[in-house]
């Protein structure tokens, strides 16, 4: 009996495993056509909660903040039409740039008014590559596919299961998520798009992505760490500015070539 029931209790276990990979699989989403519900709900979270910390405003749209960011939406909405930003503006020393859903970009005056034209324009580059690579969206499909995962292995089990704590997981995920940033490959590909974007663009310069990178890392030995909220989510600025470079030759030799033929 007790064997049997070892055989019945590991079954289950394997059946929740597999919904849960599932599930996860489903839910990991591509390249973003149309902001998901899901990142809908997750920035109203989000601009809530930083509303309570900061006081968040929207800026004129005469502001070059968002001069840069209608010239940089123009050609995104080329191949993603239905794509569109918002920027937010926190007037606080803290060092930051968010990408928080639904389109919307937070970016802090600590890090803001230190930058250029360009690394300006580098920075919300960047924050639009996290909106157009699905970043968000993927992660939290991926991490709600688990939390279902975990609801069924209860029902599985016999343990509570009520929607209420699938809400909870779900609220609880979106503001791990700010708080804990984009993984390095997901960064990565960020800094990689806005270079792109640059490059498209005609306007602004390609090394204003070095520029914004070496400001980053000047600013780690200058800026209190509680202060330094960037440098808790984003990988080595190191690291980041030998495939920035990279890619920055990369473009400029294929320009090159385009010019000589």
């Amino acid at each position: 009996m007790k064997k049997n029931y070892l055989i019945l209790k590991s079954q289950k276990f394997l059946l929740a495993f597999l919904i849960i990979f599932l599930l996860s699989a489903v839910f990991v989403s591509p390249v973003a056509a149309a902001f998901s519900d899901y990142e809908k709900d997750a920035a109203e979270i989000n601009l809530e909660r930083l509303g309570e910390k900061y006081d968040l405003e929207e800026l004129d749209d005469d502001h070059e903040l968002n001069i840069i960011l209608a010239d940089l939406q123009e050609i995104v909405q080329q191949e993603h039409p239905k794509l569109e930003f918002t920027l937010h503006y926190a007037d606080t020393d803290v060092v930051n740039g968010l990408y928080i859903g639904n389109g919307n970009i937070v970016l802090f005056s600590g890090l803001v008014d230190i930058l250029s034209r360009d690394e300006r324009a580098a920075l919300i580059g960047h924050e639009m590559g996290h909106g157009v690579e699905g970043h968000l969206d993927a992660n939290l499909r991926r991490n709600i596919g688990f939390g279902l995962g975990r609801l069924v292995l209860d029902r599985i089990l016999g343990q509570d299961a009520s929607s209420s704590r699938f809400y909870q997981v779900f609220v609880n995920l979106t503001f791990n998520l700010m708080d804990r940033g984009f993984s390095r490959e997901q960064e990565k590909e960020a800094d990689l798009f806005s270079v792109d974007l640059l490059y498209s663009s005609q306007k602004y310069q390609m090394a204003g992505m070095i520029g914004l990178l070496e400001s980053i890392q000047e600013l780690q030995g200058r800026r209190p760490p509680e202060l330094l909220e960037l440098f808790n989510t984003h990988p080595n600025p190191e690291t980041r500015l030998e495939y920035t470079s990279e890619r920055i030759k990369e473009l400029e030799a294929e320009g090159n070539s385009r010019i000589s033929r």
